[in-house]
């Protein structure tokens, strides 16, 4: 075995105990994860697997700064995030809508750090301020609203293109790492209303994004600002042919990384004395 690449903390600790003396061992971080709990055991054991001497390859500015300021660790590479371009796109009027209408959400119940609350009470004071507008929710179901909603459940990247392309704006919150659904939402022409933190601008440097404080008035006046602006199809056109990334550059560098050190000599390996959980 070459290499064996960990995607979270807690698969970086099977690594540590159970990878062969001579594999190259690999950590993908794609959030700071300790951010996921309160100051405890799982924050502990999530923070401990950043030093464990795999070769830390970062998903965007994010980790890799909070690596730097709360560790000290610096990642061997930080790869820029992304947006999948060839799902992701402005469609002709004629397979979307030509009039956008109503906004949409990503709702996550039981991912505190999402937002789904603070989603939930914005939207019902947005409904209050335009109940004209229809309210998509897709992901989990919105259950116990006070207020009317579009349940859409599970649906394929190409269904949520169209459901991106015929609505106007959209609640994006993530209080770690940005969402990947921000970027998506801008590719089809569609305003995310966005936390307003360090964390989300650190790789959402787009002027586009609709910026709020997380309260659930701010997020209401964020969306309403989107539904009344005087010239939607020209904003989401401008969304559309904004330049970004594709996930072919990131995964690109990724398969580099891990090639260049499985053909060096000295593999990458946990310090005996710094082993996973058991």
């Amino acid at each position: 075995m070459n290499a064996l690449v960990a995607s979270s903390w807690g698969t970086a600790h099977v690594v540590a105990n159970r990878a062969p003396g001579t594999t190259n061992c690999f950590y993908f971080i794609q959030d700071y994860e300790p951010y996921f709990y309160p100051r405890g055991a799982l924050y502990t054991l999530a923070e401990d697997t950043y030093r464990f001497g795999f070769v830390n390859i970062a998903l965007g500015e994010m980790v890799a700064s909070n690596l730097v300021h709360e560790l000290s660790v610096v990642p061997d590479i930080t790869v820029p995030f992304a947006c999948d371009t060839t799902e992701y796109k402005l469609l002709p009027n004629d397979m979307s809508s030509a009039a956008r209408s109503g906004v949409v959400y990503y709702a996550k119940r039981n991912v505190d750090r999402r937002g789904y609350l603070l989603a939930k009470l914005g939207l019902e004071d947005f409904h209050r301020r335009h109940p004209e507008q229809e309210i998509h929710v897709f992901g989990d179901k919105a259950l116990g609203w006070t207020i009317p909603v579009t349940n859409h459940g599970s649906l394929s990247p190409s269904e949520l293109n169209l459901l991106y392309n015929r609505t106007i704006a959209s609640v994006a919150l993530s209080f770690t790492n940005i969402t990947l659904v921000a970027e998506e939402l801008m590719a089809a022409g569609n305003v995310p209303i966005m936390n307003d933190h360090p964390f989300a601008r650190a790789d959402l440097p787009s002027p586009h994004a609709i910026w709020v404080p997380p309260t659930p008035a701010a997020i209401a006046s964020g969306l309403a600002d989107a539904v009344n602006s005087r010239d939607i199809a020209g904003r989401a056109r401008l969304m559309a042919e904004a330049k970004r990334t594709d996930w072919r550059a990131p995964a690109s560098l990724v398969v580099q990384e891990i090639e260049r050190h499985c053909y060096a000599p000295s593999p990458h390996r946990v310090p005996l004395d710094m082993g996973g959980a058991p």
